[in-house]
């Protein structure tokens, strides 16, 4: 309705809101002009109706039924042309629909309303027209993404581009695989903790506090990630369009073309081809945004290795390297090198030797860097370090780890990339994760020290250092915020399994 107001055919009336702003972004489908008492049984859904004030003007029509007419018939809105029946909106009428916040609006010179209409009529066939020539233009963009292979980048830069607007692709533990549309430090900011406070939604009106339009991705039985309009769209209809096709192109693609974790490969590849660009020289704050997206810890430091694999094991020394439990991101550099980029205060290097078979690699070599500034200098060094270890005598060794030292953990860690164990801890513990960090950290570590005393109040107490009455307080604050009885013993099965996951997927902290 804002558009149509702004029209020339209007807007020369001088158009003055009194009532009903808010629901103002109500679409117009059709434009009316009715003098009657009560118009209802000649309106449509979606139609602005104009008047010149008769019915405003005359006593005996209730300002009340008159407004509950109007929306019960599906009207938008209701313009009153002031002049020769009325000099101005009367009070009542004008309370009665800020009451109701229904869209009152007076026209303080006299328009033709035949041009009004003609006019409105115009633009509501032209938008019709443009969403029409839109949608194909979409169609078209993605229809042949799928079989082509496009990667998961393509896909969301042409998204972004269709729209206008910024484009993000996660997968299910909320950490950024493919963005375009903007820069990384806007788009990006507090990515996770944002988009944890947001649910997948088809709705039009978009979801969680900031609006965002989003689709699943991902077979209906097994999603592994969104895409996501991270701002609130002026045309949601559009945006949600574009998704919708966007999803499927990334769905089918990673379906015919890929492993399931293709995007995510892609993803790791791009962020290491840019650090040896020297992307971040230019503008490290986008590494460092992108980093921040994958979980890292914001100052650093970071770890760097770098593996030479043993001929034809590649692909497997990626997939063992990529089962870390730490954040990591494993990529590949032009001559086979498998570089793993780790935060250095999750212990990433410990992790990735306990996890690589030895007979997976011929030689790998560290490095360390402070700063994400650092980062580029440090993947170039780890890559020089292994070919020259790879030419020495001796490669660099490892030290194993044993399965039997895992126990329960293996289990998880094998499981760490599924779909459905990271879905699985998100929702298990989304009344807790969506909470502000200090206070998340504290009713996690409070979840698992229940869990660790097997339920009982007095070992509770001890491991966190309360007395047994306030121990009683804080189980209870658990059960209110979870919405579940933490004393049931099933309930805690379920929360430590979830809690293992959150750990094994680098998340625990």
């Amino acid at each position: 309705m804002d558009e149509v107001l702004g029209l020339p055919a209007l807007a020369a009336g001088r158009p003055a809101v009194r009532a009903g702003r808010s629901a103002l972004r109500a679409p117009v489908r059709w434009v009316h002009v009715s003098e009657q008492r009560d118009p209802s049984g000649t309106l449509t859904s979606g139609v602005l109706l104009l008047s010149i004030g008769v019915a405003v003007a005359d006593p005996a029509v209730d300002p009340s039924t008159y407004f509950a007419a109007l929306r019960e018939a599906g009207a938008v809105g209701l313009v009153v042309e002031l002049g020769q029946h009325l000099r101005s909106l009367p009070d009542a009428w004008v309370q009665t629909a800020r009451a109701m916040d229904f869209p009152l609006v007076e026209l303080r010179r006299t328009v033709r309303f035949v041009e009004v209409t003609e006019a409105v009529h115009a633009h509501i066939v032209t938008a019709q027209y443009d969403r029409l020539r839109f949608a194909d233009r979409v169609a078209e963009t993605f229809r042949g993404f799928a079989v082509e292979g496009a990667s998961a980048e393509r896909v969301v830069t042409e998204a972004a581009a269709l729209l206008g607007l910024p484009v993000v692709l996660e997968d299910a533990a909320h950490r950024v695989l493919a963005y375009a549309g903007g820069a990384a430090k806007e788009v990006l900011r507090d990515w996770i903790s944002r988009s944890r406070r947001t649910p997948t939604t088809g709705a039009l009106d978009g979801g969680g506090p900031e609006g965002w339009a989003s689709v699943a991705v991902g077979r209906r039985e097994s999603r592994w990630g969104r895409l996501i309009v991270p701002v609130r769209a002026e045309d949601a209809t559009r945006a949600q369009m574009v998704l919708d096709h966007a999803g499927d192109a990334v769905t089918l693609s990673a379906l015919l073309h890929a492993e399931p974790a293709g995007p995510v490969s892609e993803a790791y590849d791009k962020l290491i081809a840019d650090l040896l660009l020297g992307a971040p020289r230019a503008g490290h704050t986008e590494v460092h945004a992108r980093l921040r997206a994958l979980g890292f810890s914001k100052e650093g430091p970071f770890d760097v290795m770098a593996f030479l694999p043993q001929r034809g094991k590649q692909r497997a020394l990626r997939r063992a390297a990529d089962s870390v439990r730490s954040p990591a991101v494993v990529g590949s550099l032009p001559d086979g090198v498998v570089v793993v980029l780790g935060d250095a205060l999750g212990g990433t290097r410990d992790d990735i030797l306990g996890c690589v078979p030895e007979e997976l690699v011929e030689a790998s070599s560290t490095a360390r860097a402070t700063t994400v500034v650092a980062l580029a200098d440090a993947v170039a060094e780890a890559g020089l370090t292994v070919r020259a270890a790879a030419a020495s005598l001796d490669p660099a060794a490892r030290r194993p780890w044993r399965a039997a030292d895992l126990g329960a953990r293996g289990l998880f860690w094998h499981l760490r990339s599924d779909a459905r164990l990271l879905t699985y801890v998100d929702e298990e513990l989304a009344p807790i994760q969506c909470l502000e960090s200090k206070r998340r950290r504290e009713l996690l570590a409070d979840v698992r020290a229940f869990i660790e005393a097997d339920g009982v109040v007095a070992g509770f107490a001890e491991r966190i250092g309360v007395s047994r009455a306030a121990a009683y307080g804080r189980v209870n604050r658990l059960s209110e915020t979870l919405g579940r009885d933490v004393r049931e013993p099933m309930v805690r099965f379920s929360l430590a399994a979830a809690l293992l996951g959150l750990v094994m997927s680098g998340d625990g902290h």
